[in-house]
C-alpha cells in the first residue's frame, strides 16, 4: 500500500509499475516537471503579452481621442502664422457702411477704399492667395446690420474662414438719431431723406425760434445709449462667434461726421459728446470680444473728407488704412512665416511617423518572441509525450 494524501491507492502485487527502475522513474518525473515549467513560463509570458495588448488597445483609443483634439487645436492655432482656408489663401472680410464701401459724393473722383488698400498689402505679403469678401452698404447702421447683413448665410460662411476682419459701423446710427430729433423738434411729418435735409430744416427752424436749439441739444443729449450698445454688442458677438479664434479683428471708432458743417450754436459740442459716449461703448467691449480698435475720433480725418463734409476722400481712406495696418500683425501672413509653419508641420508629421514605425517594429518583435515561446511549449509537450510512450513500451 502507498499513501497519497488522505486517499489510499491500492496497487496489486506483481503489477509492472512495481518493477519500474528508480532512475527511470526519476527521469520521467524530471521530464514532466521540465515540460510543466516550460508551459508555465510560456503561459505567463502569453498572459503578460495579452494584458499589454489590451492596455495598448485602450491607450491607442485614448491617444486617438487626444489626437483629434490636437488636430483641432493645431487647425486653430495655425491661423496665427498662416491661413484659415484649406488651400492656403488669406481670408479677409470687410464689413461696414459707406466708409469702407468707398462712397463718392457727386462730382468726386473714383477712389480706392481702405479694404482694397489692405488687400494690396496682403497680396504683397502672401502672393496672390488672398480671398477678399466685402460686405458693405451705404447708409448701414448697426441695427440694420444685425437685421440684414449678419443674417445672410454667405456673410456668416465667409467669416468662418477669415484671417482678418475689419468693421466700420455706427455713424449712421447717429445720423438716424439726428434726423429723428430734428423731425420731432420741428414737428415735421415728412421723414428727412438725409442728414443735409434735416440740417437745413433745423437751421431754418432755429433762425425763426432760437429756443429750438436748446430743445434739440437736450434731445440729442438724452439719447438712449443703451440701445446703441445693445446693437453694437450684437454685431461684434455674431462676428466673434463665426470667425476663427486666432483671426485678427479690427474695428474703427466713430468720427464726427458733421465736424466740417456749420451747426447752429453749441450743437456741434453736443454731437461730439454723443459720439464720445458711443465710442466709449466700443472701447468697453474690446477685451470681451477680442478686437483691436482704430481711433478715428482724434485722427484728424475730419479734414480729409469729400465735398459733402461727411465721407472720407482718398487721403482719408489712406489714413484709415494706415491706422488699421498699425493694429494688424501682417507679418503673420508673409511667405517666409508661412513657409516656416509648413516646414515645422512637416517635421512634426515625420517625427510622428517615425514613432509609429518604431512602435510597429517593437510590437512585431514581441509577437516573434511569443511565437517562439509557443513553439518551445509545443515542443516540450511533444518531448514529454514521446518519452512517456517510449517508457510505457519498455515497461
Amino acid at each position: 500500500m502507498k499513501r497519497l494524501g488522505k486517499k489510499q491507492l491500492s496497487i496489486p502485487k506483481g503489477h509492472p509499475i512495481m518493477h519500474v527502475p528508480a532512475g527511470r522513474a526519476d527521469f520521467v518525473r524530471r521530464s514532466i516537471l521540465a515540460a510543466a515549467g516550460i508551459i508555465w513560463i510560456s503561459s505567463a509570458d502569453i498572459m503578460v503579452y495579452a494584458a499589454e495588448e489590451a492596455e495598448n488597445g485602450y491607450n491607442q483609443k485614448i491617444e486617438s481621442n487626444y489626437s483629434n483634439i490636437e488636430e483641432t487645436h493645431s487647425a486653430k492655432t495655425e491661423l496665427s502664422v498662416g491661413c484659415a482656408l484649406e488651400d492656403g489663401e488669406i481670408g479677409y472680410v470687410a464689413l461696414g457702411d459707406s466708409i469702407p464701401n468707398g462712397y463718392c459724393a457727386n462730382g468726386e473722383p473714383e477712389m480706392v477704399n481702405y479694404p482694397n488698400l489692405l488687400v494690396s498689402d496682403l497680396r504683397e505679403l502672401g502672393g496672390d492667395c488672398v480671398e477678399f469678401s466685402q460686405f458693405t452698404k451705404n447708409g448701414l447702421s448697426a441695427k440694420k446690420m444685425n437685421k440684414t447683413m449678419l443674417q445672410e448665410e454667405e456673410v456668416l460662411h465667409e467669416l468662418e474662414t477669415a484671417d482678418v476682419v475689419t468693421l466700420t459701423v455706427g455713424a449712421n446710427d447717429l445720423m438716424n438719431e439726428f434726423k429723428k430729433v430734428a423731425r420731432e423738434i420741428l414737428n415735421n411729418e415728412k421723414k428727412f431723406h438725409d442728414v443735409y435735409e434735416a440740417l437745413d430744416a433745423l437751421q431754418e427752424g432755429i433762425s425763426e425760434n432760437p429756443l429750438l436749439l436748446v430743445k434739440c441739444a437736450g434731445a440729442l443729449g438724452d439719447w438712449d445709449y443703451a440701445s446703441f450698445e445693445k446693437e453694437w454688442v450684437a454685431v461684434v458677438e455674431t462676428i466673434n462667434e463665426q470667425r476663427p479664434s486666432q483671426s485678427q479683428f479690427v474695428v474703427t471708432t466713430i468720427y464726427n461726421p458733421v465736424e466740417q458743417m456749420e451747426l447752429p450754436g453749441t450743437l456741434n459740442v453736443v454731437v461730439e459728446k454723443v459720439i464720445s459716449k458711443m465710442n466709449e461703448t466700443i472701447y468697453v467691449h474690446a477685451e470681451e470680444y477680442d478686437y483691436q480698435i482704430v481711433d478715428l475720433f482724434d485722427s484728424g480725418i475730419g479734414s480729409c473728407t469729400q465735398s459733402d463734409g461727411l465721407h472720407p476722400n482718398q487721403e482719408g481712406q489712406e489714413l484709415i488704412h494706415d491706422l488699421i495696418v498699425g493694429e494688424l500683425e501682417l507679418d503673420a501672413f508673409s511667405n517666409e512665416k508661412r513657409s516656416e509653419a509648413i516646414e515645422e508641420q512637416k517635421e512634426m508629421e515625420e517625427a510622428a511617423k517615425a514613432a509609429m514605425e518604431n512602435a510597429r517594429r517593437a510590437k512585431a518583435e514581441k509577437r516573434k518572441r511569443i511565437v517562439k515561446y509557443i513553439g518551445f511549449t509545443v515542443l516540450g509537450v511533444c518531448i514529454v509525450l514521446v518519452i512517456g510512450v517510449v517508457l510505457k513500451r519498455k515497461i
